[in-house]
C-alpha cells in the first residue's frame, strides 16, 4: 500500500472529527439564549440553603469556571473576579446562623439541614484569594461552616455526619452538600487529613445505603449501584440496604439520589487530583471514580423511552425527570473528558441523548419539565431549582466537552 493511499483514511477521519466537533459546537451555541432563561428561572426560584448551594455551584462553573474543580488551577486567584459566584457566596454568609450553618437564616432557620449549608462553602472559601479586601470576611464565615460540620453535626454509629441536624439521617443529597466542601477546604489550606474526611465521608454514605445490582436485574441496573438516599433512611444507627424490600420507607429506588450522589463523588474526587496530596491518594480517587461509574452504568440502563431517568424505579411514579437525569449527563461529560482510559465514548452519548430530552422540554420561561417536585419525591413539580441548577451544570460540562 503506498504512503498516499495510507493517509486517505486518516485525513478522511480527521475531517470528519472536525466536522463533528464543528457541528457539535453549533449546537451548543444554538441554545445560549435557553440556557440564559434556564440561568434567570433558577435565580428566581431560590427558597433554602440547598438551593442557594446547588445555584451557587452552577453559577461558578457556567459564569466563573476558572476557579471551578474541573479548570486546571482552581485554588489561586487568576486575577479574574468571580463576581457572579461571589454575589451567592456572600449571600450565604450573610445568611449565616450563630452556630455556622451558611444560608440557614431563612424560615426562622428551622429547616433542620445539617450538610445543606456547606453546599456554599466552597464558593465563600474562594472569596479568600479572589476577593483579598473580604479575606477575613469569607474565612470567618468558611470556618464556622467547616467547624459546624466537622463537630457540631449529629454523627452515626460508624461516624458518617449526619444530613439532618436534629437526629443521625443518611441522605443522599449529603453527599453533593457537604463533602466537597470538605474536600475544597482541604486543598486550599493544604490539609490532607480533610482530603481524607471527605473521601471517608463518601464511603460511609456508599456501605450505609448501597442496594445491590442483582436484586434490580430486571429493571436495568445491570451493575452494583447505589439507590438512593435522598429520602429518610433510619434517624438512629446504621441500616444497610441488602433489597428493594427492606426498608420501603426509605424509597430505595428514588433516582434523584443517584444524581447528587455522582455529583459529590465526583467533585471530591476531582479536588484531591487538584491538590497537594494527590499523590498519595491515588487508590482514594481510583474508588470514587468506580463508584461514579457505578452509578452511570446503573442509572443510563434504566433510561426510558423518552431519554430520561424515571422519578422511580419501582414503588413509585415513573414519569421521567430532566432533573436527575441533567445531573448524570453533567458527570458523564466530565468523566468523559477527564478520564477517557475509563470513561469512553458510550457515555457521552448517552448524555447526548439525555441532554436532547432535557433540553427539548424546557418552556418558554426557562423552566426545566418534566421534573420531580423536590418536597414531595413522587410526584412531578412545576419548578425546580436543583433542577435549573443541574441543567446549567450539564451545558456547562458539554462546553468543557466540547470546547466551545
Amino acid at each position: 500500500m503506498s504512503s498516499l493511499s495510507r493517509l486517505v483514511p486518516l485525513v478522511a477521519l480527521l475531517l470528519s472529527t472536525c466536522v463533528l466537533g464543528d457541528s457539535d459546537k453549533a449546537d451548543f451555541h444554538a441554545w445560549s439564549s435557553t440556557v440564559d432563561a434556564v440561568r434567570s428561572a433558577m435565580q428566581a426560584s431560590i427558597r433554602t440553603s440547598w438551593e442557594q448551594g446547588t445555584a451557587a455551584g452552577a453559577i461558578l462553573e457556567w459564569d466563573d469556571s476558572e476557579y471551578s474543580v474541573f479548570s486546571p488551577n482552581p485554588f489561586v486567584s487568576n486575577g479574574q473576579f468571580p463576581l457572579d459566584s461571589l454575589q451567592f457566596a456572600y449571600s450565604a454568609a450573610v445568611r449565616q446562623t450563630p452556630d455556622g450553618r451558611l444560608s440557614q437564616n431563612i424560615n426562622d432557620a428551622l429547616d433542620a439541614a445539617a450538610l445543606d449549608g456547606a453546599s456554599s462553602g466552597s464558593v465563600v472559601l474562594m472569596g479568600t484569594f479572589t476577593d483579598p479586601d473580604r479575606a477575613s470576611f469569607w474565612e470567618n464565615a468558611a470556618d464556622g461552616e467547616l467547624n459546624y460540620v466537622l463537630n457540631v453535626a449529629p454523627r452515626t454509629k460508624t461516624g458518617a455526619i449526619s444530613a439532618r441536624a436534629d437526629s443521625a439521617q443518611y441522605w443522599s443529597d449529603g453527599v453533593y452538600m457537604g463533602f466537597p466542601f470538605i474536600a475544597y477546604y482541604g486543598a486550599v489550606k493544604n490539609n490532607g487529613t480533610l482530603l481524607q474526611i471527605a473521601y471517608d465521608q463518601c464511603r460511609l454514605y456508599r456501605d450505609a445505603l448501597l442496594v445491590d445490582g442483582p436484586h434490580l436485574v430486571n429493571f436495568g441496573l445491570i451493575s452494583t449501584t447505589m439507590i438512593p438516599l435522598r429520602g429518610l433512611m433510619k434517624a438512629f444507627g446504621l441500616l444497610v440496604l441488602q433489597s428493594i424490600s427492606a426498608f420501603c420507607a426509605c424509597r430505595p429506588n428514588y433516582h434523584a439520589g443517584n444524581g447528587w450522589a455522582a455529583l459529590g463523588m465526583l467533585r471530591v474526587a476531582v479536588t484531591i487530583q487538584k491538590s497537594s496530596f494527590c499523590s498519595s491518594m491515588t487508590s482514594q480517587v481510583a474508588d470514587l471514580l468506580s463508584w461514579v461509574k457505578e452509578i452511570l452504568d446503573g442509572e443510563f440502563a434504566a433510561l426510558g423511552s423518552d431519554n430520561l431517568i424515571p422519578d422511580y424505579l419501582t414503588d413509585g411514579p415513573n414519569f421521567g425527570d430532566a432533573s436527575s437525569s441533567a445531573a448524570l449527563a453533567s458527570v458523564a461529560y466530565r468523566v468523559t473528558k477527564l478520564y477517557p482510559d475509563q470513561f469512553g465514548s458510550n457515555y457521552t452519548n448517552s448524555a447526548a441523548n439525555v441532554r436532547d430530552a432535557v433540553l427539548g422540554g424546557i418552556t418558554n420561561l426557562g423552566v426545566v419539565s418534566p421534573v420531580v417536585n423536590p418536597l414531595v419525591w413522587n410526584e412531578t413539580g412545576l419548578l425546580s431549582t436543583e433542577a435549573q441548577g443541574f441543567t446549567l451544570m450539564m451545558m456547562s460540562a458539554w462546553r468543557d466537552w466540547i470546547g466551545a
